[in-house]
């Protein structure tokens, strides 16, 4: 079992939407983007892909700590039977939109925790299916102008103005973002803690509440 407790919990990826994420939960972490160098040629078997680089992601960032925690994901987008990682620049970004308009993706996230103490290893992946709205030549080159498909596999993204250009999700969004990866490990002690937190300060807020109301009700 990952014991988190006065532990260093360290996120390796400089990804904001997985930062939001551990901070919803309440977890107390630092960020340290990881430096390896992806390649998508390695396997042809996209799970088995998505979990590698994301293990190696976390391995990379580990190898600096010695009693830490590290959390890593890697997410890339699959199209006819092509795997499609972050755009180099706006014309490739381009070429990736307008392939993937008016169609239906698969995307595809690893997660690897390692426990740097204990040595102790979970990587596993999630997908879901995503249909991309038709999209105007202007409306590729307006998305593109906001910056945004610059860091994204595919060239889109599920959040920000992303969103807008989704038609219609198979699965659950949550999965590509980690959320059911944090709840189907909470028994775990490094994403117990967390939730056991957020259900105290709930409790507590409700508490506060209950107090004050009764203030008003006195007076």
């Amino acid at each position: 079992m990952i014991n988190s407790s006065e532990r260093k919990i360290i996120l390796a990826s400089g990804s904001p939407r997985r930062k939001q994420l551990l901070e919803q939960i309440g977890l107390q972490f630092k960020v340290r983007p990881s430096e390896y160098e992806e390649d998508m040629s390695l396997m042809t078997d996209p799970f088995a892909l998505v979990k590698f680089l994301a293990l190696k992601k976390a391995e990379d960032v580990a190898r600096h700590f010695d009693d830490a925690i590290i959390i890593a994901a890697d997410t890339f987008v699959i199209y006819d039977g092509k795997f499609l990682g972050k755009p180099k620049d706006k014309e490739e970004a381009k070429k990736m939109l307008e392939t993937l308009s008016g169609k239906f993706n698969t995307i595809v996230t690893g997660f690897a925790v390692i426990d740097c103490k204990t040595g102790q290893v979970i990587n596993e992946f999630d997908q879901a299916k995503v249909k991309m709205i038709e999209l105007t030549g202007e409306e590729i080159d307006q998305y593109i102008a906001t910056g945004q498909p610059l860091d994204k596999a595919g060239a889109y993204g599920v959040q920000g103005m992303g969103a807008l250009i989704i038609e219609r999700v198979e699965g659950s969004l949550e999965r590509i973002w980690g959320e059911s990866f944090l709840v189907k490990h909470r028994k775990i002690d490094v994403f117990n803690l967390a939730f056991s937190a957020v259900i105290s300060n709930a409790a507590k807020r409700r508490e506060r509440s209950r107090r004050e109301a009764k203030k008003r009700i006195i007076r």
